[in-house]
């Protein structure tokens, strides 16, 4: 495949590439390592002073989850805002084009099974990196999981982001509190938290 047709499962033939997932229950679960997201000529307008401004236009790609995927360009190109469209966080103008996932396109579910850490790590400064991930993970999380599941499963990330040694510090403000990269590694874990 390319950008312009974009590619999808049967066209994936090189060594390394995944093949498109059957599975229906890791279908389930969330977007697992043999699943395909494309995008195809993705379009989003918005109304400017009485007129329509075109944010993105005729945008294509494609990423496959568990690999890393770099989105470049110059500042103002639409990065942020393609990535918002793509994540399904956009509520305001007219997004048109296609998004698949596995060659199907994306269900009302997508948005729960994915996670998407912006780029400004916005947390509340008064309560720990602990309190913080229970917190997300108590209000993210189906009212059908036990509040004994959900923080076993902060613990099991804490462990997994290499947090321990500051997982009872104050978040606090840039400057006096958690530096960048733990600030950033907080955000990775609220959305991990979600398990999505």
């Amino acid at each position: 495949g390319d950008l312009e047709s974009g590619p999808d499962s049967s066209t994936l033939e090189k060594p390394g590439d995944v093949p498109k997932s059957d599975d229906a229950e890791a279908e389930a679960e969330g977007l697992k390592v043999n699943d395909i997201f494309v995008w195809k000529h993705v379009d989003y307008v918005i109304p400017y002073e009485g007129k329509q401004r075109q944010l993105l236009k005729s945008v294509s790609g494609y990423c496959i989850p568990g690999t890393l995927t770099a989105l470049m360009g110059e500042s103002g190109a639409g990065k942020t805002t393609l990535l918002n469209v793509l994540a399904q966080r956009i509520d305001f103008g007219v997004i048109t084009g296609d998004m698949l996932v596995n060659g199907k396109p994306l269900d009302s579910s997508f948005s729960r099974r994915t996670g998407y850490v912006q780029q400004q790590d916005i947390h509340v400064e008064e309560v720990t990196v602990r309190e913080s991930l229970q917190f997300a993970a108590r209000l993210r999380r189906s009212n059908d999981v036990s509040d004994e599941e959900k923080l076993a499963y902060v613990e099991k990330i804490i462990e997994v982001l290499d947090m321990e040694g500051y997982a009872d510090a104050v978040v606090g403000n840039l400057g006096s509190g958690l530096n960048v990269e733990q600030r950033k590694k907080l955000s990775i874990g609220v959305e991990l938290v979600a398990k999505p």
